[in-house]
C-alpha cells in the first residue's frame, strides 16, 4: 500500500520537485501546504475521509506567524505524525531548535534524495510498528477478532480464509471500527484506484458476508461500510 505523505514548502517549485520524486518513488502525496494553518486543514480533511498522514516534509520557514518549528512540535503533539525537516538553514542557533523539536530527522537544501527516501521509508515503517504494538487484535462481535499485524480474521480463534482484497476490506474496517468509511476510502485502499466502483465494493461485502454471515458489517448510502 502507497504511504501518504504531506508537503509543507512554500517555494512551489520545490514543492512540485520533491512532490514528483516521491510518486515516482510509489509514494502518495495527499497535499502541498505553505503554512501552519493551511497544514492543520489537510490534516484534518484527510483524517475526515480516513486517510492516514503518514509523514510530513516541512521546510522551516513557511508562511504565516508560525515558523515550521513551532508548526512540527504542535503537530506532532496533537496528532503523532512524524516529521522530517527539509531547509537551507545551517546556523547554530536553529540547528539546535531542530535537536530540540519532535522533528525525525532534517535535511539540508538542496535535497539529496537518494538519502531523504532511505530516510522516509525507515521513519515511516518505525512509526508504523510502534503504533501497532499492542494493538495487533481487534475484538470484534459474535467472538469474531481481526489481526491487524497478519491481516487475518478468526473466529473463536480459528482463522477465516479470505482473498487479499478481502482482508484488506476488512482491515480497513477494523482501523476505524465503530465508524463508518466512505467508498473513495475503501477503493482507494483496497483496490488502489481513485476512480470509485461501488459495485466491486458491494461484491466483495456480499462475498465476505456469504463466507461469515454473523460478522456485522453496516452499510449507509450515504457513508459507506462499518464493522462493530
Amino acid at each position: 500500500m502507497k504511504k501518504n505523505i504531506l508537503i509543507v514548502e512554500d517555494e512551489m517549485i520545490i514543492a512540485l520537485d520533491i512532490k514528483n520524486t516521491l510518486k515516482k518513488n510509489n509514494f502518495n502525496v495527499i497535499g502541498i501546504s505553505n503554512s501552519h494553518k493551511q497544514t492543520i486543514v489537510k490534516i484534518n480533511d484527510s483524517l475526515n475521509s480516513r486517510i492516514d498522514v503518514d509523514l510530513i516534509l516541512m521546510d522551516i520557514n513557511i508562511s504565516g506567524p508560525t515558523d515550521g518549528i513551532q508548526s512540527c512540535n504542535i503537530i506532532y503533539q496533537k496528532y503523532k505524525i512524524p516529521i522530517i525537516f527539509l531547509s537551507a538553514h545551517k546556523e547554530e542557533d536553529t540547528l539546535e531548535m531542530i535537536k530540540d523539536s519532535y522533528a525525525k530527522a532534517y535535511f539540508t537544501k538542496p535535497i539529496k534524495y537518494e538519502e531523504l527516501l532511505i530516510a522516509i521509508h525507515f521513519i515511516i515503517n518505525k512509526n508504523s510498528k510502534s503504533y501497532t504494538k499492542g494493538k495487533e487484535k481487534v475484538e470484534l462481535k459474535n467472538c469474531f477478532s481481526f489481526n491487524l499485524e497478519k491481516k487475518s480474521l478468526y473466529h473463536d480463534n480459528k482463522e477465516i480464509l479470505l482473498t487479499r482484497k478481502e482482508k484488506k476490506l476488512i482491515y480497513l474496517l477494523c482501523k476505524n471500527k465503530n465508524n463508518y468509511v466512505s467508498y473513495e476510502s475503501l477503493f482507494s485502499y483496497v483496490w488502489e484506484k481513485d476512480i470509485v466502483n461501488i459495485s466491486k465494493i458491494r461484491g466483495s461485502i456480499f462475498r465476505i458476508k456469504r463466507k461469515v454471515p454473523f460478522l456485522e458489517i453496516a452499510n449507509s448510502k450515504e457513508c459507506g461500510y462499518k464493522l462493530e
